[in-house]
């Protein structure tokens, strides 16, 4: 694609040097865009809520750190 667009910079009148270019994005376009799969498959989220409701971050920040506090007063 680098090429290409070097080539019509060079000459921006050049009708074929454009085409180049453009068909060189497009091929990038192509090949970098996601590919999704099927759209029909559940969400993997859709049922977590039922497992563990949502909570306020500072709920588990909390437990997090009495945790990690109590295994820093382990190793000293």
């Amino acid at each position: 694609m680098a090429m290409a667009a070097a080539a019509w910079f060079n000459a921006p009148a050049d009708v074929e040097a454009y085409r180049r270019l453009a068909a060189a994005v497009g091929e990038w376009n192509a090949y970098s865009a996601p590919q999704l799969e099927n759209g029909d498959v559940d969400e993997l989220l859709d049922d977590l809520a039922d497992v563990a409701p949502p909570m306020p971050l500072g709920e588990g920040v909390a437990d997090l750190e009495a945790v990690l506090r109590r295994q820093a007063r382990r190793q000293l």
